[in-house]
């Protein structure tokens, strides 16, 4: 689970369901957009942040994931994980 604040109002903005297990990395995009989420549940999940959808489910790591980045173009991101292995994707 991720939530979204809105840092002026400290308030509340969403509320993102989909990892199964705890979340350890956040990023987001340039442009604010989108945010990719990295989770002891092996997965990246990629998020629309205006629409608070999930736009994308990422497998292939086959331990947790640590680390999660966007590029400065926001179309590709790259995770580091526990089991030893960065994987690059494209967003």
């Amino acid at each position: 689970t991720l939530r979204v604040w809105d840092l002026e109002s400290t308030e509340q903005k969403a509320f993102l369901e989909g990892h199964v297990d705890a979340v350890w990395s956040v990023a987001i995009s340039g442009d604010g957009k989108t945010a990719v989420s990295g989770s002891r549940d092996q997965t990246l999940r990629v998020w629309d942040l205006e629409s608070t959808e999930q736009k994308a489910f990422l497998e292939g790591h086959v331990d947790a994931v640590w680390s999660v980045a966007i590029s400065g173009d926001g179309k590709t991101a790259v995770s580091g994980s526990r089991d030893q292995t960065l994987r690059v994707w494209d967003l």
